[in-house]
């Protein structure tokens, strides 16, 4: 026979030829189980690279080994097999399943002949329970997995899976397809950056599907629960959010609903004392008994302000009893209202590095405030105002480098032409009123122009964009005395403000976009601490002069401009803010574009399950 003869021959060669020898049939037998799974990959899924979570393909199923030493015995060829088993599914990255079953010689990961292995069933249970993340389990498999393994709740290592040999092959690599799935949802952004005004470098990605199966093969027999902890958010507000989920939905399940109660409309403020048609409704909210005998019904009385204030806050609100938009925003909002705004928050939440630099600065727009952060604890926090609604401060990650004292102040293109081109028209002398210098181009040899020579009236926008306008330092520049500096291509920067009363105000959103500090020396002194010539009056003596001067330091320290419309407050409660920009909107009819968000009619009867 011929593989008689080419094992005579080995045995009869030198050295340097059986080697060869040997490396040549090692190839070809590990080009023969390339084929073999190809051609199972193949014949079982359709090839494809889509996020498909469904369909109507026929599986084909192939006659493989699910682990060296089975018998056949162990395997359910009868009636009571699962016929379910058959719903389309495809693969999200074939080549990448393929080459993780090749580096393991075809040898099962997730099961142990017929049953579960230990990883097999905690795969199982995390995609079960991955509502909790504001995922969609439907995403990942769970409909033909469900199938299989049943309703029950007893997902444990060592369960029998009812499948003849050749379905347990396809299970297999359904499970492997579930798990590239679930840990690229959780490691990154599920949308396109672009659809919502955001850059790809600068928000986490998902891994792709090989680094995924990468990670997988790394730790063998190890525990998949710490590779999945290593790419899910760990902070304590996520963690308090999936909290907030089970309880909304557990309440949700349970019939104690708000949806069917009408909105409230209130114009203008409801001071306490007064009297407002809508005053039943507000107490029929928040659960306050009307007056048995009619009299006084419409009246804001002393036990409705009671119960409003502790609404306030317990709502992160200014507990002052007056009713206005906030309070009403909060009070409209319906239990599958803040099911959806976590859900988009988790999102989010996924979005953003860990990274662990000694000190970082954190600025959140819904709800207008800042916090510093050193070795991970908050240090100090303070009021901010933000880009109002026209003029929105984006999302984005810039580095610290320095401070700059006395700033003067250029004007954007923006303001220049909305705000003070229209003062100009009226007043040509605004700018000298205002200490703003006007200057004819940019460069060092600009020349200074007169503004009350210029007929604003007649200006064109390529006139207006020649011309430059410079606050000089003083009591009427907006940047107050301090400006952080943070280079950025959005030109966004944290400053003082002459404008100290907006801090005040309960509605913050008030800039055009830059973001104002309450306590602008103590962001100073927090950033301007990394020089080694520090000390406690350091910023206050540079200011004496009134000279503009950048000060540098030689760390970075990042700045983080994020958009959490739910948030924790001091005593760790959850707060649902406005969606001032209406980015939760957005976001959320991008997930639902994708199939992205669970909570539709096929998953209630799952969610009721798991809550339990």
């Amino acid at each position: 026979m011929k593989s008689a003869f080419v094992f005579d021959e080995l045995a009869s060669a030198p050295a340097w030829k059986k080697s060869a020898l040997m490396l040549a049939l090692c190839g070809v037998r590990c080009l023969l189980i390339a084929l073999v799974l190809a051609v199972i990959l193949t014949l079982t899924f359709p090839y494809s690279n889509s996020y498909a979570a469904g369909g109507d393909y026929p599986y084909s199923y192939p006659s493989i080994e699910p682990e060296a030493g089975a018998y056949l015995g162990e395997y359910d060829n009868s009636s009571k097999a699962r016929d379910e088993f058959s719903g389309g599914l495809e693969l999200f990255d074939r080549g990448a399943v393929e080459d993780f079953y090749l580096r393991r010689q075809g040898k099962s990961f997730w099961l142990k002949r017929n049953r579960l292995n230990k990883n097999g069933a905690e795969l199982i249970k995390a995609i079960r329970l991955s509502w909790t993340h504001g995922l969609n389990p439907l995403s990942y498999n769970w409909r033909q997995i469900e199938a299989v393994i049943g309703s029950s709740r007893d997902i444990k290592r060592g369960m029998k899976i009812h499948l003849d040999r050749d379905k347990i092959s396809t299970f297999e690599i359904m499970l492997t397809d579930a798990y590239v799935r679930y840990v690229r949802d959780l490691s990154g952004m599920r949308v396109e950056p672009a659809a919502i005004a955001l850059s790809t470098d600068q928000w986490r990605q998902r891994v792709s599907a090989q680094a995924a199966l990468s990670a997988l093969s790394e730790i063998g027999n190890g525990d998949i629960r710490h590779l999945l902890d290593q790419v899910t958010p760990q902070g304590e507000t996520y963690k308090a959010l999936q909290v907030e989920l089970k309880r909304l939905l557990a309440s949700l399940e349970d019939g104690s609903s708000d949806d069917l109660l009408a909105p409230i409309r209130i114009s203008g403020l409801l001071m306490p004392g007064n009297s407002n048609r809508q005053v039943p409704n507000i107490r029929r909210r928040l659960g306050v008994v009307n007056p048995e005998n009619g009299e006084g019904l419409y009246k804001y009385d002393k036990e409705l302000v009671s119960a409003v204030m502790g609404f306030q806050q317990r709502n992160g609100l200014r507990a002052d009893g007056i009713i206005g938009e906030k309070t009403l925003y909060i009070l409209n909002q319906s239990k599958k209202d803040k099911v959806l705004q976590i859900i988009a928050n988790l999102e989010r939440l996924r979005w953003v590095y860990e990274e662990n630099t000694r000190k970082k600065i954190i600025v959140n727009i819904p709800s207008a405030m800042l916090w510093g952060i050193e070795n991970g604890k908050v240090v100090f926090e303070m009021p901010v105002v933000v880009g109002r609604p026209k003029r929105q401060t984006p999302l984005f990650r810039a580095n610290i480098v320095g401070v700059r004292l006395n700033p003067d102040w250029t004007v954007p293109p923006t303001i220049k032409k909305e705000d003070i081109l229209p003062r100009l028209v009226e007043d040509p002398a605004y700018l000298i009123d205002k200490g703003i210098e006007l200057y004819d181009g940019y460069g060092k040899g600009a020349q200074t122009l007169d503004p009350s020579s210029i007929d604003w009236a007649s200006v064109t926008d390529r006139d207006l964009h020649a011309f430059r306008m410079v606050q000089i330092p003083g009591v009427h520049n907006p940047l107050g005395l301090i400006r952080v500096l943070m280079p950025n291509r959005h030109n966004i920067y944290l400053h003082d403000t002459n404008h100290k009363d907006l801090f005040a105000k309960e509605s913050r959103a008030k800039s055009s976009g830059c973001i104002r500090l309450k306590y602008p020396r103590i962001v100073a002194d927090f950033i301007l601490s990394e020089r080694k010539d520090w000390y406690k009056d350091y910023v206050s003596d540079r200011l004496k002069d009134h000279k503009t001067k950048d000060i540098m330091i030689n760390s970075k320290i990042p700045v983080y401009t994020l958009y959490y419309t739910v948030w924790l407050g001091d005593d760790g409660r959850v707060i649902y803010g406005q969606d001032i920009y209406s980015r939760d909107r957005k976001l959320l009819r991008l997930l639902e574009n994708i199939d992205g968000i669970p909570f539709l009619s096929y998953n209630y009867r799952l969610v009721a399950d798991a809550a339990k």
